[in-house]
């Protein structure tokens, strides 16, 4: 893994979380470009590397929220530890994986954010359930798009993305 490219598509990220973002806005919804980065270091990238990575996306997620610090931070890495554990046993370059697991982590991520936030005092009274569900699903629809635009970077990145187990790079 190389972090300079890291770093480079972690800006670009930012930036595109922050401006692009609310223009797809449905409903007060958006999809989670930061968590899609992280998801995907976590399917390629080696530990510790990987994880080190969505740890450091998570604590830029944070510093967009205004938030307290820590909590993406800790979700994006339990959640990178999590898909690492299953990454070997799934087809990583296949869009149904990578939407399943961009869905299920997003959804338990922004549970898990909503439930800090309430409990700290600083969320609100409403449903949490339906904003995690829509953000999940909304995040998991265009992570196959993202991911596909990524492994075509892999030489770039240092990730190794091949394809498929007959590959020749495999």
């Amino acid at each position: 893994m190389k972090w300079t490219p890291f770093v480079i598509l972690a800006g670009v990220t930012v930036v595109l979380q922050m401006s692009a973002t609310p223009y797809l806005e449905i409903q007060s919804i958006r999809p989670d470009l930061m968590f899609i980065l992280a998801a995907h270091y976590a399917l390629w990238g080696p530990w510790p590397d990987a994880a080190i990575a969505a740890w450091i996306l998570g604590l830029v997620a944070d510093m967009q929220s205004l938030d307290r610090l820590g909590v993406h931070a800790f979700s994006f890495g339990l959640a990178a530890w999590a898909i690492m554990r299953v990454r070997m046993v799934v087809f990583r370059d296949h869009a149904a994986t990578q939407i399943v697991i961009t869905l299920l982590f997003t959804i338990l991520i922004q549970i898990g954010v909503a439930l800090y936030r309430r409990w700290g005092g600083s969320g609100s009274g409403g449903s949490i359930l339906w904003p995690a569900i829509l953000t999940g699903f909304y995040t998991a629809m265009c992570a196959p798009y993202l991911h596909w635009l990524l492994i075509r970077m892999s030489r770039w990145t240092g990730l190794k993305a091949n394809r498929g187990l007959l590959s020749p790079q495999g």
